[in-house]
């Protein structure tokens, strides 16, 4: 008896695994809100083109200086490159910290160089959120796929990478597995209707 619990047991239990794997790759949902809501709440961010070039060459003066051959040749914004930075040699905020820029500022050239990346790969779009839930999301990324909105905080990100509590790769493969699934408006609405 014990064996046959074994030998379907564990076959729930990869089950289980892998349904839970997809739900941590979902994006949750939080809720519906106005197009009013929506202005009131985020200013659209435009990043200056001198900003952005200022962040990618940080990023690539990195490689540079030690010599190291990036994981993905181009974009240098790649988030195998971005982790690369963070882990290989003294690591992207040490390397900040010899030209005395502070943690927060190699966050934010790690969050502009991930947020340019994104734009230009899928048109997310760069936000400014004016009542933040937490200090570290007034940095926004939305992509709007016909009236349903994915978000993600780039700065916030940015720090947990810093502190090896994410990946930049890591959550661009949670971005491609949501934006493949990503619902469209009837049926959050529906589903609302019926909870």
């Amino acid at each position: 008896m014990s064996f046959f619990k074994k030998l379907f047991g564990s076959k729930k239990e990869n089950n289980d695994q892998q349904q839970k794997q997809q739900n941590d790759q979902q994006a949750d949902f939080k809720g519906v809100y106005t197009n009013e809501y929506f202005d009131k709440r985020y200013t659209e961010d435009k990043m200056e083109s001198t900003l952005v070039e200022g962040c990618m060459k940080m990023v690539e003066s990195y490689f540079l200086e030690y010599k190291f051959e990036k994981k993905v040749s181009s974009p240098s914004t790649h988030p195998a490159n971005l982790d690369q930075v963070i882990d290989e040699g003294i690591g992207f905020q040490l390397y900040c910290k010899a030209f005395n820029f502070e943690e927060t500022q190699a966050a934010l050239f790690l969050a502009y160089s991930f947020s340019d990346f994104l734009i230009n790969q899928f048109g997310f779009k760069l936000y400014t959120d004016n009542q933040p839930e937490f200090p570290l999301r007034k940095m926004v990324l939305k992509y709007n796929r016909d009236g349903v909105v994915l978000s993600l905080y780039p700065f916030e990100y940015a720090l947990k990478a810093l502190d090896h509590q994410s990946t930049f790769e890591g959550l661009y493969d949670k971005i491609k597995t949501n934006l493949k699934t990503l619902p469209n408006v009837d049926e959050v609405l529906k589903g609302m209707e019926r909870g």
